[in-house]
């Protein structure tokens, strides 16, 4: 008999979404061993450094780090960069105090022999000096850093952001401690990616300014390095205003590679030394790259690097032969290939994985070591040996020992729907991965179509990719179809899909999602009158402003949204302080666009439920944007539902959390669209006219 759509048993509980559900970063090699950071939402969220044997394919991971120690660093709030691990030591971000410890890489700190040493000195306000994306030079005891100060509550201040130089294994003074690091670059606004080259005497990093995001414009910088570790003789050699570099790093031959899009894509390029150049004529004796030196490996239309939302990003690396692996999203479709960069030759060993963790992909001159998600297995810590049998590839860790049946897994169909401007016309073509309702326990009806999820990923410089994601199953399982879309602004496509949003958020990027929907419906895919759709961060804008300015969606969920856009300029941390110039326009000159595209000054146009989840501790996206939301829907009598998550920030990694969170989304759609989803959900109370108590 036929069960309806929503009300399908599922295998899939909301506390099996996160409780064992591992999240992987930061993928190293030292030795013959692979680490990685891996988050796990059962213990709070916390970061744990773990390594494997890179052969080894039935031994289980060793914790690196003791419990007492969460690995993340909260420069850019994003982080990204929270671990070094070189010659047998890891060097790791505390989330507890935002100093860097050293200790040792076998494992034995886990096991209570060997204590966490600091080599940061205490900052004068907890948690007021950040340090990330860390690398040791050749002389083995210099590390470079990325480091954002903090001035102290009270000031207007940003925060200041540097480059510096410490010792791995400093010797504090008995009566001052451990001394302070060295700044050797500062005067920019942002900073990333300081690189030592092999020999020591250079370095390259990247720099950029407001109102630039990394995505828009970096500059790459080579410098000389002095006996004492300073630098000197910078000259920038790629980048600019409006070139964005990421991932740059030094062959083993000490030539500096990097990704660059001055053609609008970001391609991989290297900066070698122009030949016949004296070592004199540039930098006091060290040869330095200049931009005139810039080689292209291989020109075309697809992108070998990645916004640098965190820091840490390496979208490529070397092999012993002297050819590279890299990321190349061609078609919006992510892979892993091999790149001979002297015949330019681009080879696709064919691996299946969908997607990759952009700061993962890392070689010791054999093997290829990544995170990699599929759609039809968990995302893995993944070491591979090209040209082996097979596909030569280890899965050392899974993101799960629970994996969903294969049975009951959805897996995605890409599409491509037209979409357009503000008026309709059909100019533009958007993306998106469409899951359908999947489950072999029950009998669909034959006669109705599905409710439809429509998800909106952040940024909004960001995309949504295929992969096995356990949030997508667990409405799958229950017959709600998902489509993960892919609007203008997203990455993957070329500057120019990505910029299409540039002076448009809150317009195209919300008419792509509605035009997605409408595409699902008139496809058979959705039922026109239950369509949802739920993101988080720049994703819950869209839900808000969709909710507002269209009337395509008959219900939506907001995680940490944005509900008011000046407010967001005005009170957002540093990193994203300048975001909204491009986005948006510029304050005080674009006011009234601001106030036009705000969901609160609109909210009287919401008349569909509407579903309000926010971190309490959230420093991107505050609170008070919540808040402000609420006044209005109840001023509004719009029918809503508010549940607040007091210590969680930006994103939820919590295993509580997130099991909340789907439980009350569910929950919320059940009373949105009619229907009693099955098992143990949560009580939701839609209010109108009334505050939550």
């Amino acid at each position: 008999m036929p069960t309806p759509y929503g009300e399908w048993p599922s295998p899939v509980a909301p506390e099996d979404v996160a409780a064992d559900v591992r999240s992987f970063a930061s993928v190293e090699t030292d030795g013959d061993h692979v680490y990685w950071i891996e988050r796990r939402p059962s213990e709070g969220g916390r970061g744990v450094v773990c390594r494997a044997p890179v052969d080894d394919r039935g031994a289980d991971p060793t914790e690196v780090t003791s419990e007492e120690l969460d690995v993340r660093t909260l420069v850019h709030q994003y982080g990204g960069g929270d671990v070094l691990v070189a010659d047998g030591t890891v060097l790791a971000a505390s989330m507890d105090d935002q100093r860097l410890y050293r200790l040792p890489a076998d494992g034995s700190a886990a096991g209570g022999d060997a204590e966490p040493t600091p080599v940061t000195p205490e900052p004068p306000e907890p948690m007021a000096h950040r340090y990330a994306d860390m690398r040791l030079a050749p002389d083995g005891e210099t590390v470079y850093a990325v480091r954002e100060r903090h001035v102290g509550p009270g000031t207007d201040e940003e925060p200041r952001n540097e480059l510096v130089r410490f010792p791995l294994s400093p010797d504090p003074a008995p009566e001052t401690g451990i001394s302070d690091p060295v700044v050797v670059a500062d005067g920019h606004d942002f900073y990333a990616a300081p690189r030592p080259a092999p020999g020591g005497d250079r370095i390259a990093y990247l720099r950029w300014d407001h109102p630039n995001m990394p995505w828009d414009g970096t500059e790459l910088v080579v410098g000389a390095v002095n006996e004492t570790g300073d630098i000197r003789d910078e000259r920038v050699v790629a980048g600019g205003a409006d070139e964005s570099v990421v991932s740059p790093k030094w062959s083993p031959d000490g030539v500096l590679h990097a990704a660059a899009d001055p053609t609008g894509w970001w391609n991989l390029y290297r900066f070698p030394v122009a030949s016949g150049t004296e070592e004199g004529e540039r930098g006091a004796g060290v040869a330095l790259p200049t931009t005139s030196d810039a080689e292209v490996l291989r020109e075309m239309p697809a992108a070998f690097g990645v916004p640098m939302w965190t820091l840490g990003v390496s979208t490529f690396a070397f092999l012993g032969d002297g050819r590279i692996a890299t990321l190349v999203t061609e078609g919006g479709d992510p892979s892993l290939r091999l790149l001979d960069p002297e015949t330019g030759d681009l080879v696709d060993p064919g691996l299946p994985y969908s997607s990759f963790r952009p700061a993962s992909v890392r070689s010791d001159g054999d093997r290829v070591v990544f995170a990699g998600h599929r759609t039809d297995a968990p995302s893995a810590v993944v070491a591979w040996r090209p040209g082996s049998a097979g596909t030569g590839a280890t899965r050392l860790r899974e993101s799960t020992e629970d994996a969903l049946d294969a049975a009951y897994v959805s897996e995605p169909e890409s599409i491509a729907f037209p979409t357009g401007d503000a008026v309709g016309a059909d100019d533009a073509t958007a993306y998106g991965h469409y899951y359908p309702p999947h489950n072999p326990d029950v009998e669909a009806p034959a006669d109705a179509a599905p409710p439809l999820l429509v998800r909106v990923h952040g940024g909004p410089t960001s995309r949504s990719e295929a992969s096995l994601s356990s949030t997508v199953q667990f409405w799958t399982t229950r017959g709600v179809g998902v489509l993960a879309v892919n609007y203008r602004g997203s990455t993957g496509y070329g500057r120019a899909f990505r910029e299409a949003l540039k002076g448009e958020w809150g317009v195209r990027d919300v008419l792509d999602c509605v035009n997605a929907a409408r595409h699902a419906a008139e496809e058979g895919l959705a039922d026109p009158d239950r369509l949802a759709i739920s993101g988080g961060s720049a994703g819950g804008f869209a839900v808000l402003a969709a909710l507002a300015f269209h009337d395509e969606f008959d219900a939506g969920a907001s995680y940490y949204g944005v509900a008011d856009l000046r407010a967001l300029a005005e009170e957002t941390h540093k990193f994203e302080s300048r975001y909204l110039d491009g986005l948006v326009g510029p304050l005080p000159e674009a006011a009234d666009v601001y106030e036009a595209r705000s969901p609160v000054a609109h909210a009287e146009e919401i008349t569909e439920p509407l579903l309000l989840l926010q971190g309490g501790e959230d420093e991107v996206v505050p609170p008070a944007q919540a808040e402000a939301m609420i006044d209005a829907l109840v001023a509004n009598e719009t029918p809503y539902a508010y549940v607040e998550f007091p210590e969680e920030r930006h994103g939820f990694r919590d295993a509580d959390s997130v099991a909340r969170a789907h439980a009350t989304e569910l929950a919320f759609y059940g009373a949105a669209f009619g229907f009693e989803p099955a098992g143990d959900v949560a009580d939701v109370e839609l209010l109108v006219g009334e505050r939550p108590n």
